[in-house]
């Protein structure tokens, strides 16, 4: 039995022998002994000695009250510290209740712990799976872009060399109240899609100490609701005394207009409908807004103060990306003249888009043929190349000789902003005009994209 059974049965026992012993004594008070009756005259020894004998049995009974009343104060003392113990006894009781219940507790936690981190095992596991898989992928993902790339080395072998060339570096400074920079060159990651832009001044313009006469713009069309990029080469006329000016100005207008209109351009390009009336509409409106701005160059400078059309004469390429994760990317290219939308798919290149087409159509200039704007969408898949080119720069690319030099350098690894800027300028003999491109890799995924190489 427990402590606590013992005490309480001891304490039962005190008080069972303290309601006994209380009781006796309280018939020894009631019931006084009896005593020899009273003689008057000389009582005799045996009432003498009965007295005597009453006295001490008086007496005893007295000491045994007195015993039993320090007996009863020792139990009820013996009471009190049971008692105590007793109170002890529960409070222990509650602690070990409490700490069972924590005991419990801290179980069920533990449980859980060992739940959890089971699952954690598993995860890691799984993880370390997935790692292993990435691993495998890319290490064939690098062997087939190794083995892509010593092959396009090999079939890179003809008059441009196997390895990249120094560009040229022009031997003069242009003159003229419309010079700007010899070259430029830009470009962005956007995950799945890896633009680069260059424009780089003719041979002819450089012998001659003219300016070079194209712009290249990207822009990020913020206002249309997917998101979307606009490229755009703008090729000013070699005759046009404004033409660089214009041709900046035609690309940054545009940005503008298309901003202006990307609601709805949205609408049409990515809508349920893709209501290629309206799209029509709208472009057209948007490069009539290009043309007036473009007016605004040669204001006052011509025979009535009109604007000059002729010195600011500017055949306008565009193309809108939608960008994101996709196996199939939508394009749409538009403009007006004669530059050329080419596309590279298994090392060839292919003119998918020219705004000038039928071949009539070439001759058309912004601001006086903004109305006549032509355009179509398209699709491209992962592995595809698409290049907006200035005449001089398309026409480099659809040659025998140095088209698969291009496709070589350009099919799968883009470049960097410098190499692909001395790609463009490389020392080749063409036709002389200013070569102005803007190329768009289409990795299908972003996982899929590859750092830029040298």
């Amino acid at each position: 039995m427990t402590t606590t059974t013992w005490l309480i049965i001891l304490l039962v026992l005190s008080v069972l022998a303290n309601v006994a012993l209380t009781a006796q004594l309280t018939a020894r008070r009631r019931t006084p002994p009896a005593l020899p009756p009273a003689d008057p005259g000389t009582g005799s020894p045996q009432t003498l000695r009965e007295l005597e004998s009453a006295r001490q049995e008086l007496d005893r009974a007295r000491r045994a009250a007195e015993h039993a009343t320090g007996l009863l104060q020792g139990r009820d003392l013996e009471l009190g510290r049971v008692r105590g113990l007793l109170a002890q006894a529960q409070d222990h009781a509650a602690d070990a209740a409490a700490a069972a219940e924590e005991t419990r507790a801290l179980r069920k936690e533990r449980e859980e712990f060992l739940v959890r981190l089971r699952e954690l095992e598993e995860e890691v596991r799984r993880r370390a799976r997935e790692r292993d898989d990435a691993q495998t992928q890319a290490l064939a993902r690098i062997h087939e872009l190794e083995s892509r790339l010593a092959d396009a080395e090999a079939r890179a072998e003809g008059p441009l060399g196997p390895e990249p060339v120094s560009p040229a570096i022009p031997r003069q400074l242009p003159v003229g109240r419309d010079t700007t920079a010899d070259s430029s060159v830009d470009g962005a990651d956007l995950g799945p899609v890896v633009v680069r832009a260059a424009s780089a001044r003719g041979d002819r313009a450089r012998h001659d100490g003219e300016h070079r006469r194209d712009a290249v713009l990207l822009r990020f069309a913020e206002e249309i609701p997917a998101p979307t990029l606009l490229s755009a080469v703008a090729a000013g006329s070699p005759r046009g005394r404004w033409s660089q000016s214009a041709a900046d100005r035609a690309c940054r207008s545009l940005a503008t207009q298309v901003g202006r209109y990307g609601e709805g351009l949205g609408r049409a390009l990515y809508g349920p409908d893709g209501d290629d009336a309206a799209l029509g509409a709208l472009l057209r409106t948007a490069l009539q807004g290009v043309a007036h701005s473009m007016r605004l160059v040669t204001r006052g400078e011509g025979p009535g103060g009109e604007a000059d059309d002729a010195a600011i004469e500017v055949a306008l390429t565009g193309l809108l990306t939608r960008l994101g994760d996709g196996r199939e990317r939508e394009h749409l290219a538009f403009g007006v003249g004669d530059g050329t939308l080419l596309r590279l798919r298994d090392g060839q290149w292919s003119a998918v888009f020219t705004p000038g087409d039928p071949a009539p159509h070439r001759s058309l200039r912004l601001p006086a043929d903004a109305a006549r704007v032509g355009w179509q969408r398209l699709t491209t898949v992962p592995g595809d190349v698409l290049a907006v080119c200035s005449p001089p720069m398309a026409e480099l690319l659809l040659r025998d000789d140095a088209g698969p030099w291009f496709a070589a350098r350009w099919a799968g690894r883009q470049p960097y902003l410098t190499s692909f800027l001395s790609e463009v300028n490389v020392p080749v003999r063409s036709t002389g005009g200013d070569r102005s491109v803007v190329c768009l890799w289409d990795f299908g995924d972003a996982r899929d994209a590859r750092s830029a190489t040298p």
